[in-house]
């Protein structure tokens, strides 16, 4: 056993360990890697409600805890979701953009990740060699729990990039915007964009998780039955928005760094902005970056229980992306606000991000 350092580091679950945990053997510069630790010291997930050590997230096994306000929480942090029912695309704000109570769904427990993915998180993937056509996801990989049929399919390899260089030039699709760097630099906490729907999905599978469905997104955002305007409407009712909550464009001028016009300081380090955060604490579900998920952009499926739209829409050709990015106006930030992009290379843009679920480990 080792007592603890302060540090916090990813800990796998090891039962060759007395204490059943052991930290990740890289370098974390504690001095500590690959020994066992205590429970209280592997920084047992306490967002997973549960007492049990959640699988550690792919992309954070070497990465620091640099997240959040204070730059010490784990970027792979994934708060555990309730389940219930809700209606989607519809808040009690009762104004032209609240929807109506005429799609139903229920939504079984899952987890969410708190922090949209970042570039740091991303750029473990990309050396890892991953989300390219050269090494793709295996056919069926980030497969929903209760979704069958809802995994990597082997047609769409032909989306992604033909080999690493390749990803990594999709990744600079925007020289004034694009957060992507080839070498580590100051953007290793904003929010990966210029990312498209493929890749989204290939890196939420190889990180462990999935994309979430269109009706989990929602859900996690509205605060479930409590049907929220905005993810930060603790007065479900609220359509209250201001620049310490999102990064956001107010007529033609963004927000998020605090001056007028826009520039890539208007994608903030994820989770800069709590007084945003949602209802069971997931960051920037509005503004800064787009997130994909799982769906095609249909009609909803009704009646609905985990459901998504799996099927290829007749007149729709786009997957479904939500939340609003630092280069929107405030309404496109509301809960039920839906819109479509084409998931291939050309639907990625400065605006384009994503934030995987997880399975629930309760």
């Amino acid at each position: 056993m080792v007592a603890g350092t302060g540090s916090r580091w990813c800990a796998y679950p090891d039962s060759s360990c007395s204490s059943g945990y052991r930290y990740s053997n890289f370098q974390t510069g504690d001095g500590l890697s690959g020994v066992c630790v205590s429970p209280a010291d592997a920084g047992v997930d306490a967002s997973t409600d549960s007492g049990r050590a959640a699988e550690p997230a792919a992309s954070c096994i070497a990465l620091p805890y640099t997240c959040g306000t204070s730059g010490n929480d784990n970027c792979c942090n994934s708060p555990e979701v309730k389940g219930g029912m809700y209606f989607r695309s519809f808040d009690i704000a009762q104004d032209a953009a609240s929807g109506d109570q005429s799609a139903p769904a229920t939504v079984s427990g899952f987890r969410l990740d708190k922090y949209e993915v970042t570039v740091g998180r991303l750029r473990a993937f990309v050396d890892a060699g991953q989300g390219t056509q050269a090494s793709h996801p295996l056919t069926g990989s980030g497969t929903h729990l209760h979704i069958p049929g809802s995994g990597w399919e082997a047609a769409w390899n032909a989306g992604l990039p033909a080999d690493t260089p390749a990803l990594k030039a999709t990744l600079k699709c925007d020289p004034t915007f694009q957060t992507w760097t080839d070498e580590p630099a100051g953007n290793e906490n904003l929010p990966i964009n210029c990312l498209s729907w493929y890749e989204a999905f290939a890196f939420c599978a190889w990180d462990g998780g999935y994309l979430p469905t269109e009706a989990e997104w929602n859900y996690a955002a509205a605060g479930g039955s409590e049907q929220r305007a905005y993810p930060w409407s603790t007065s479900a009712g609220a359509t209250t928005i201001a620049a310490d909550r999102a990064s956001y464009k107010e007529g033609t001028s963004c927000n998020g760094d605090g001056f007028p016009d826009c520039t890539r300081g208007d994608l903030r380090p994820v989770g800069s902005k709590p007084a945003g955060d949602g209802h069971w604490g997931q960051s920037d579900l509005g503004g800064n970056v787009f997130e994909w998920t799982l769906d095609w952009g249909d009609i909803y499926v009704t009646p609905c229980v985990d459901c998504a739209n799996l099927l290829i829409p007749q007149l729709v050709t786009g997957r479904v992306v939500r939340g609003g990015s630092f280069d929107d106006n405030a309404t496109v930030l509301r809960t039920g606000a839906r819109y479509v992009a084409s998931p291939a290379t050309q639907g990625a843009s400065r605006s384009s991000g994503v934030r995987c679920a997880r399975t629930s480990a309760l």
